[in-house]
């Protein structure tokens, strides 16, 4: 550990030292008088909050201590070091205060598998009642996964999700090689992921899913395999694998049975082969068996074992209302409705297929862990359960035992009544005078005002200013006209309804359209004549200055004095992009050159063949430069109004005199 740094200050008008203990867990400030006097303050560096100091330019040189609920300012009075003392003392306590975060995050990070067999290893000794505590809190566990502080530091997931996104890991290796020198490896990804946690979020639960059981027996088959020579007969062979063994196992406990009692002496081989050709497997299947079916003197005796209940339900307590074999044993059924006959208890059975269905589902969802409660919690109904399951309609309606309140003076208490309830807008209209505001209206609407004829009749055409066609080009042309000095005269505001207008509304519409178009399609044709390395290398300009645009406001907006130099650089950066989109543009436009030289030699080549001129369109030729500005004009924009935003807090701040500065 580096030595600690020790400084002459004063505070609250008394002289003497600050120092930071030697394992920079203390800051500790001791008066000069009396000698070898005991410290006066005393800082834990776990508490600090914030740091601040005075800037580079200021006379004094001061450092401010902000603690939970209190905070310290110390006044450097070296003539010759103060503001290198302070520097000294100030990264010290940052360097201990971003240790301090990092080992607190560092419990978010799940442990590795070796830790994790260690921890096993020496719980083995636990009690079962430590075990049953960590059963209940695993739920707990599980959402703390889910922290923004551990998704941020995680970064195996962060690695498992490039592996992943290959756009997401092109745009995170270019702006991580094209980041500002002052930027550090750290820095640059808690920024970049922390405007990512959804996908971070999403890509952790995607992890952790996992595929249900299904139905192992359908997927288990012979395949026949052809005779290696002409006449043999075809050889049947048996796939399966150990994970449909295990499934079969845990989905039918009798195929266990069977195969921990005769395997030995049977080999595995001869056990599966004679299982899946036995009356055994037409009995879990829910066929019907025959008296065609070939016996089995080791597996028959398997075909009449019953089941018992495995897992969680075979352990849990069941209400009767939805035990149907108790209900059968408490509750004489005779009369009234029976149990359906698919799950009716019975010697024989009618329709096989639908128990041998039913009793599957039963043991797939028995192995799946219940949401709502734990097998070692109490036997009973809880109160939301029950409130749900209660026949409500069978109730007695409860009284009203509402009581009635005689309140006098209700406008006294309430309000002054309807008047208060009213709006700003609405008491302004209640002051007017109804006559006047009628004689307005009437005078409004009067066809002498309206464009009416000799004949008292109302022109629409000429109410909302519209003209004819000969008005409107001369209209236009008006507009186009000059003065006799040179000056052109101003153009007019077109009126609603005129030809201008409308084109101007149509010309605005279709334009508008043909962004969002453009904004939604993913055909090539809107590349707009860029090629596709073009356009490729403009798509990674264009990221990674959003990046950089993220990462300037978050610095920008924070109010931290001690990064202004990281700030500056980059802002610095964010001027080279503009240089990046200025260098894709003029690539953009050699390129449409390109294009036009080409067809001027095919026109060329025509003319000379045929001896007949072709009109050459240049305008139908795409891409260019223009194409690229079009695209990136919004960003361009924004570009230029954090510049903007930047100077004018450096103008700012550079006019204005502080004691103290925000550091974070």
């Amino acid at each position: 550990m580096p030595p600690s740094p020790t400084a002459t200050v004063t505070y609250r008008k008394k002289d003497g030292t600050l120092t930071i203990s030697a394992d920079h867990k203390y800051l500790f400030f001791t008066p000069a008088a009396p000698p070898a006097a005991s410290p006066a303050v005393t800082i834990p560096v776990a508490d600090i909050t914030n740091l601040q100091q005075t800037p580079e330019k200021s006379a004094k040189v001061a450092l401010k201590v902000l603690v939970k609920n209190d905070d310290y300012t110390f006044y450097f009075t070296s003539k010759d070091a103060a503001r290198k003392e302070q520097e000294t003392v100030t990264d010290t306590l940052r360097n201990q205060i971003a240790a301090n975060k990092a080992s607190s995050a560092a419990q978010f990070i799940p442990p590795t598998p070796e830790a994790r067999q260690q921890q096993d290893a020496g719980d083995t000794g636990q009690s079962a009642a430590m075990a049953i505590a960590k059963a209940v809190s695993s739920k707990t566990a599980d959402d703390e996964w889910y922290d923004d502080n551990k998704l941020i530091h995680d970064i195996q997931l962060q690695r498992s999700l490039l592996d992943a996104n290959k756009s997401l890991a092109a745009r995170f290796n270019q702006a991580l090689k094209e980041r500002p020198e002052s930027v550090s490896v750290s820095q640059f990804t808690s920024q970049f992921w922390s405007a990512r946690l959804h996908l971070l979020r999403a890509h952790a639960i995607e992890k952790t899913q996992q595929h249900g059981q299904y139905n192992v027996l359908p997927e288990i088959r012979f395949t026949r395999i052809a005779g290696e020579k002409e006449g043999d007969p075809d050889i049947k062979q048996l796939n399966i694998t150990k994970e449909q063994i295990n499934l079969l196992f845990k989905q039918y406990p009798v195929v266990k049975e069977a195969y921990n009692e005769n395997v030995p002496p049977l080999d595995s081989k001869q056990f599966w082969t004679r299982f899946f050709s036995s009356r055994l497997l037409k009995k879990l299947k829910g066929e019907k068996i025959t008296s065609h079916d070939p016996p089995d003197s080791v597996l028959d005796k398997y075909v009449d074992r019953r089941e018992g209940a495995a897992g969680p339900a075979g352990i849990s307590h069941i209400p009767h209302f939805m035990d149907l074999e108790g209900n059968e044993q408490n509750h004489s059924q005779r009369k009234g409705n029976r149990p359906d006959q698919d799950m009716r208890p019975s010697s024989y059975d009618k329709v096989p297929i639908l128990r041998v269905l039913n009793n599957l589902s039963e043991k797939m969802l028995a192995q799946v862990a219940p949401e709502d409660g734990e097998a070692h919690q109490p036997v009973g109904m809880d109160e939301e359960t029950f409130e749900q399951l209660r026949l409500r309609d069978l109730a007695m309606d409860d009284g009203d035992y509402r009581v009635r309140l005689n309140v006098r003076e209700q406008a006294r208490l309430g309000g002054s009544g309807a008047e208060e309830d009213l709006s700003a807008e609405a008491k302004m209209y209640a002051r007017l005078d109804s006559v006047k505001v009628l004689d307005g209206l009437r005078m409004d609407l009067d066809p002498s005002h309206l464009g009416g004829d000799g004949k008292a009749n109302l022109k629409l055409d000429q109410a909302i200013g519209y003209h004819s066609d000969d008005d409107s080009d001369s209209e236009e042309e008006d507009d186009e006209t000059s003065q006799p000095n040179g000056h052109h005269t101003t153009k007019k505001r077109p009126q609603i309804g005129s030809h201008p207008a409308l084109k101007a509304a149509t010309t605005s519409i279709l334009t508008s359209i043909h962004h969002r178009r453009l904004a939604a399609s993913s055909d090539p044709t809107a590349l707009l004549g860029l090629s596709q390395t073009t356009f490729d290398q403009l798509t990674i300009t264009h990221n990674t200055t959003t990046e950089f645009l993220h990462y300037f406001w978050s610095l920008f907006l924070s109010g931290d004095a001690t990064r202004t130099s990281e700030l500056a650089q980059l802002v610095a950066t964010l001027d080279r992009c503009l240089d990046r989109f200025e260098a894709v543009a003029v690539a953009a436009e050699e390129e449409r050159g390109k294009k036009v030289e080409g067809l001027k030699r095919q026109v060329a080549e025509y003319e000379r063949r045929t001896g007949k001129r072709r009109r050459l369109d240049l305008e139908g030729v795409g891409g260019g430069q223009e194409v690229v500005e079009r695209m990136v004009k919004p960003t361009v924009e924004a570009l230029r109004l954090a510049g903007r935003a930047y100077k004018k807090a450096l103008e700012e701040q550079m006019g204005e005199v502080g004691p103290v500065a925000a550091v974070g």
